[in-house]
C-alpha cells in the first residue's frame, strides 16, 4: 500500500507556500494583477528583431484556483480555448499537452480521476504536472521530476496527472538541443513559491533560446514542462478585469492573426475556488 501522508512529509518539507507578491520583482518581470491570485508579465525577447515580441506568463496561486484536465477522451468532443472556458467556467486556461494524430490521445501518460486518456508513461519525458491529491498533507498542485522525485510512489496519489517534456534540469541546464525547427510555445511551470505559471510565446524560436530566456527572466522557476508547439500553441483568459487569447503561428505564417483560436482536444483549466 502506497503511504501518501509519508510521502507528502517528504515532499513539503521545508516549503513556505507564500503565493501573490512575496517574490521579489524584477526589471523585465512586472507582474499586473487580474483578478485575485492572478497576475500577467510580458518578459521581452532580447534581438527578436520584432519589437512588441514578448513571452506572457500568467502566475497563479494554487490557495485561489483549482485545476481541472479536460480531455476530448472523457467530454466527448474538442472546443476552442473560448468554448472549453465557457462550457466548464474556466477563469483561464493552456493546452494540457501535446497529441496524437487520432486528435485525442495525449503523447505522454494522462488521467483525471477514473478516466485515463493515456496510460503509457513515455521514457523520454521528464515531467509530470500533478493536482488534486487524494490526501491531505500533499501539495495541491506540484510538477514532479522523475529523474529526482519518487514518480512512481507520487502518482498515484494524485487525481490527475499529466506527462510532457522537462524544458531544463534541476540544475537550471536547458535540455533541448540548440539546433531546432523555431516555433511558438506553450509551457506550464512552477515558480520557487509554489506558484503555478501559464506560458505563452506567439514569436517562434527554439525551444533552447526560449528555456534560456524563462531562466534569465528572474521568474524563479523551479520547474517547467513543453506542453504544445506550432499554432496549435494558446492561452486564454477570461476575467472581469481583462479577456484575452493568445494563439500560436507557423515560422512563415504573417496570416494567422494573434486571436485566432485552435481547437483543441486536452486542456488544462483553472476556475475560482468557492471557499477563497
Amino acid at each position: 500500500m502506497i503511504d501518501c501522508r509519508r510521502l507528502a512529509l517528504s515532499a513539503v518539507a521545508g516549503l513556505i507556500l507564500v503565493c501573490s507578491s512575496i517574490l521579489p520583482l524584477k526589471a523585465d518581470v512586472n507582474w499586473t494583477p487580474v483578478a485575485k491570485g492572478l497576475a500577467l508579465a510580458e518578459i521581452p525577447l532580447k534581438n527578436s528583431g520584432l519589437r512588441s515580441a514578448a513571452i506572457t506568463a500568467l502566475r497563479i496561486c494554487p490557495r485561489d484556483y483549482e485545476f481541472l484536465l479536460l480531455m476530448r477522451s472523457r467530454e466527448g468532443d474538442a472546443f476552442t480555448p473560448e468554448q472549453w472556458a465557457a462550457r466548464f467556467n474556466l477563469t483561464a486556461l493552456i493546452n494540457a499537452s501535446m497529441y496524437l494524430p487520432d486528435n485525442s490521445k495525449s503523447t505522454g501518460y494522462m488521467r483525471d480521476k477514473k478516466h485515463t486518456n493515456n496510460g503509457f508513461i513515455h521514457n523520454s519525458f521528464g515531467s509530470f504536472f500533478v493536482a488534486n491529491p487524494i490526501q491531505k498533507g500533499l501539495p495541491t498542485v506540484d510538477i514532479i521530476d522523475r529523474h529526482q522525485h519518487e514518480h512512481g510512489k507520487l502518482l498515484p496519489c494524485y487525481s490527475t496527472v499529466i506527462q510532457n517534456y522537462r524544458l531544463f534540469s534541476e540544475s537550471r541546464t536547458p535540455l533541448w538541443p540548440k539546433k531546432a525547427r523555431e516555433t511558438s510555445i506553450a509551457a506550464v511551470a512552477k515558480d520557487s513559491a509554489g506558484n503555478i505559471v501559464f506560458i505563452h510565446c506567439r514569436t517562434p524560436m527554439t525551444v533552447r533560446k526560449f528555456t534560456k530566456r524563462l531562466l534569465e527572466s528572474e521568474l524563479q522557476l523551479e520547474s517547467a514542462m513543453y506542453v504544445e508547439g506550432g499554432p496549435e500553441a494558446s492561452m486564454y483568459l477570461k476575467t472581469p478585469a481583462l479577456s484575452r487569447s493568445w494563439a500560436g503561428r507557423y515560422i512563415g505564417d504573417f496570416w494567422n492573426t494573434e486571436g485566432k483560436q485552435w481547437i483543441l482536444p486536452n486542456v488544462l483549466g483553472i476556475r475560482a475556488k468557492a471557499d477563497r
